[in-house]
């Protein structure tokens, strides 16, 4: 595999780790959710792109605007050279002047506003003083543009049209997910791990563009509904129910295949050392502890023969500990699944666990998804294959002259600002 893949897997094994567990806080959580009637409002998605930041560096490299909470004009131009954004006490410091604002707005669409070193975006960015006194950055722009500094990442530019318009619709389909379901916060998904990798316009390639625009507005739905359409890099053999991994109900879309195409990823088997004392400290930091780690064996093996359990053994008792959280906690770059086909010791005491796969298991495996690509499958069939029940589904709303639309009744300054914080 090209070492590029490589990179980009190591940022995408991530990808839900953090946020699969967000939708499994209550017991038996339904992941299916309801179109809103009116889509035009979920054109546009908000990414939390800086957090907790002292200051932010801006600049821009064609004509912009800047305007206040109230939507009073700080700074318009041809170009923006770089500015410095503080917090003070008033609201914010925008070069040498206070600005008694909550937030400012730097706009420059289809251009590129770049923030520090993390990244040039599209479109408008937020700057905003958080209730800790420290900046957020906020970008909005349309979703499918968003899914351009989504895919490259996610997939690879070097995979097949139809295994990248595969991965652009099941990114679609999450972003869309959460869009629904943070509608009330201050933002829709961040641009680091815990989300889809987003790393902005200078990302973007012309063959994953392709991939976006040719699936304009295609999602998955089950009965109706949308679905998160969970993803990960490696299944091993075999991808597994979501609600074996997570507390939800289950769901057909999300309730495992057989996969034999990812046997050639590099990460279809692996080996990983932990030593007793780090288990310990890991287990102590998540409110477990325990005296010395004397041994380890798996439990609630499934049919692809994942553990969804872990029987940790110490001086003082055993601990039952999820096996997917484990791994999170461990190092999910170093033990890398929950299909744990061996565990032993080593002469220094040492526990060595092999294992195939990376990822929690649920849903697309995108190595398969890259070798049936390879093999000459469409994005219908790989889609069909690993979210079986689904259905895929154009959503009109989404087209090039309802986006237009929206941003036209979006040109007012007081409708950027409303759509910002909406």
């Amino acid at each position: 595999m090209p070492s590029r893949i490589l990179r980009y897997v190591i940022l995408f094994v991530f990808f839900f780790t953090a946020v699969a567990p967000a939708f499994s806080g209550e017991s038996l959580r339904d992941l299916t959710m309801p179109l809103p009637p009116d889509l035009k409002s979920l054109t546009k998605i908000r990414i939390l792109v800086q957090r907790d930041k002292p200051q932010v560096q801006v600049s821009v490299t064609a004509s912009f605007e800047v305007v206040d909470d109230q939507g009073h004009p700080v700074l318009r131009g041809p170009k923006l050279d770089g500015v410095t954004v503080k917090p003070i006490a008033e609201g914010l410091q925008w070069w040498d002047r206070k600005l008694k604002t909550r937030f400012i707005v730097v706009r420059s669409l289809g251009h590129g506003i770049r923030i520090g070193s993390s990244g040039v975006y599209r479109d408008a960015v937020l700057i905003y003083k958080n209730q800790k006194g420290s900046l957020d950055v906020i970008n909005r722009l349309e979703l499918d543009d968003y899914l351009k500094g989504v895919v490259p990442f996610e997939g690879n530019p070097s995979w097949t049209a139809e295994s990248l318009k595969a991965q652009a619709i099941v990114s679609r389909t999450f972003a869309l997910t959460r869009m629904i379901a943070q509608r009330g916060d201050e933002y829709d998904v961040s641009a680091g791990v815990t989300s889809q990798v987003y790393a902005g316009k200078q990302i973007e390639n012309e063959k994953t563009d392709q991939a976006v625009e040719s699936t304009r507005g295609e999602v998955l739905l089950y009965k109706g509904k949308i679905f998160p359409a969970y993803y990960h890099s490696t299944c091993g053999g075999a991808t597994t129910a979501a609600d074996l991994v997570w507390h939800i109900k289950p769901l057909p879309p999300l309730g495992g295949v057989e996969c034999k195409f990812c046997q050639k990823s590099p990460h279809y088997k692996w080996e990983a050392v932990v030593t007793p004392a780090e288990i310990k400290q890991k287990l102590a930091k998540q409110g477990m502890p325990v005296q010395s780690v004397l041994g380890i064996r798996t439990d609630k093996i499934d049919k692809t023969g994942r553990a969804h359990k872990l029987v940790i053994q110490s001086t003082w008792a055993e601990k039952i500990v999820d096996a997917d959280a484990f791994r999170v906690w461990i190092d999910p770059m170093h033990l890398k699944s929950s299909l744990i086909t061996k565990i032993k010791t080593n002469d220094a005491g040492a526990f060595v666990f092999k294992g195939r796969g990376w990822g929690h298991g649920v849903g697309m495996c995108q190595f398969g998804m890259k070798t049936l690509g390879e093999l000459g499958y469409g994005y219908h069939e790989i889609l069909d294959y690993y979210y079986p029940g689904a259905t895929l589904a154009k959503l009109p709303e989404f087209s090039k002259e309802a986006e237009a639309q929206a941003e036209k009744e979006e040109e007012s300054v007081g409708g950027l600002l409303a759509s910002l914080i909406e």
